[in-house]
């Protein structure tokens, strides 16, 4: 294999795995907490390397206020109050013919 071959697959490989990351902490937030959470712990453990316990230290998930559903996200806006919402007034659609030349 070359190496603009190996580079490129490189490349790629760490562009699907954020993707990969990025999707799962956006649609899966619980979860992706609860697995951030675990690899925290695995590597804060006194028998480890200090700069390793500092590293779980600085990926440790943020602790949310969680919402009304349980879930912990609160992000969707969806525990929020129904009063709240803004009322859209709804406009017809016209359709007009275009104008022949």
């Amino acid at each position: 294999m070359s190496t603009p071959m190996l580079v490129q697959t490189l490349v790629i490989a760490l562009t699907v795995g954020w993707s990969v990351l990025f999707a799962a902490r956006r649609l899966l937030p619980v979860a992706s907490r609860r697995v951030q959470a675990r690899i925290v712990d695995l590597f804060d453990r006194p028998s480890l390397p200090a700069w390793l316990r500092r590293l779980a230290h600085g990926l440790q998930p943020q602790s949310t206020s969680g919402g009304s559903c349980g879930d912990g996200c609160s992000s969707c806006g969806g525990c929020a109050a129904a009063a709240a919402k803004p009322v859209v007034d709804r406009q017809p659609l016209m359709f007009r013919p275009r104008a022949k030349p």
